[in-house]
């Protein structure tokens, strides 16, 4: 994962740990998030997902579990 670090007055730097202590986040997890999203839309992505990533899951077609019947449980010996 990249990293990346940031020069920004001290009024910038209050103003940014307050919102990220305001939505419970790191300072980290929140710069990114706010980064993240700005661009979403340009990208085309939705709710943090990539354009196409559902489409191009195959469908999943497990068959039904059978119900088997229950089977006695064996006691523990306990001391």
């Amino acid at each position: 994962m990249a990293q990346l670090s940031l020069y920004m007055d001290d009024i910038a730097m209050e103003e940014l740990r307050a919102d990220a202590e305001a939505a419970g986040k790191s300072i980290s997890s929140y710069a990114r998030e706010v980064l993240e999203k700005r661009h979403e839309a340009e990208r085309g992505w939705v709710n943090g997902w990539p354009p196409g990533y559902f489409e191009n899951l195959k469908p999943l077609n497990f068959e039904e579990p059978v119900d088997l019947p229950p089977e006695p449980i064996e006691p523990l010996n306990t001391i």
